[in-house]
């Protein structure tokens, strides 16, 4: 670029920046720290991460999530909402009642957990089962099924549209499998098979993965951290 300079007899002296000059030093400059504000940003967000994640066994949800407050209807076939809820803890998992061996061992396991507890703290926290297979696992069904596992475990069921919209806010995956030839009430459903904890004012705060609820010492001591806050 050429350079300016101001009209008249030439000096011996510095050249003097033009404002074009002076602009793209500023730009630079305040370039600059906007990307330091940015990068301690991140690395504060990071930290806190990693030190709130660092507490829990299961996976932190950081910050923690607005709980989608589903609407379906339970095992007693009444209408029945997450919200109502409010004031305790909750586990719940997606499964289905004729699946062979995940969802039983779900069960059982967040059956061990919950006893663990504290008879006090039982209070505070509700296990739900939510299935993904309406079709068959209608109130009744479930009834039969979910309590087995626990007395004060609940099942809950929808329409195929209030299921799908309950998954899919938590990030839940199912879809049924057929076999070529058969009738069409023979099948099974995929699904995932995490289970999310939500915290006693409506947060989604934690997840756990089908794994981890077999260390039961390590899923109450996420659950007493949670009911007291540290």
């Amino acid at each position: 670029m050429q350079k300016h300079t101001s009209s008249g007899p030439k000096h011996d002296s510095l050249p003097v920046a033009t404002p074009l000059r002076v602009d793209r030093r500023i730009f630079i400059a305040a370039g600059a720290s906007a990307l330091a504000v940015i990068a301690s940003l991140i690395l504060a967000w990071y930290t806190a991460h990693r030190k709130l994640e660092g507490k829990f066994y299961g996976q932190a949800i950081v910050p923690p999530m607005e709980a989608f407050d589903f609407h379906l209807v339970d095992q007693d076939d009444k209408p029945f909402q997450l919200s109502q809820l409010r004031g305790r803890i909750v586990l719940f998992d997606f499964g289905f009642t004729h699946c062979p061996n995940v969802c039983p061992t779900t069960l059982s396991d967040l059956a061990k957990v919950y006893r663990a507890l504290p008879v006090e703290d039982r209070r505070k926290v509700q296990i739900l089962f939510v299935s993904v297979d309406p079709r068959r696992d209608r109130p009744q069904v479930l009834k039969g099924y979910v309590p087995y596992f626990d007395t004060s475990f609940v099942g809950l069921t929808g329409s195929d549209d209030q299921v799908a919209e309950t998954a899919k806010a938590y990030g839940a995956f199912y879809e049924a499998v057929r076999n070529p030839g058969d009738s069409p009430d023979v099948y099974s459903v995929n699904h995932s098979t995490y289970t999310y904890l939500i915290t006693a004012d409506g947060k989604w705060k934690l997840l756990y993965d089908f794994d981890q609820l077999r260390d039961t010492e390590k899923m109450v001591t996420d659950i007493e951290r949670v009911l007291t806050g540290s």
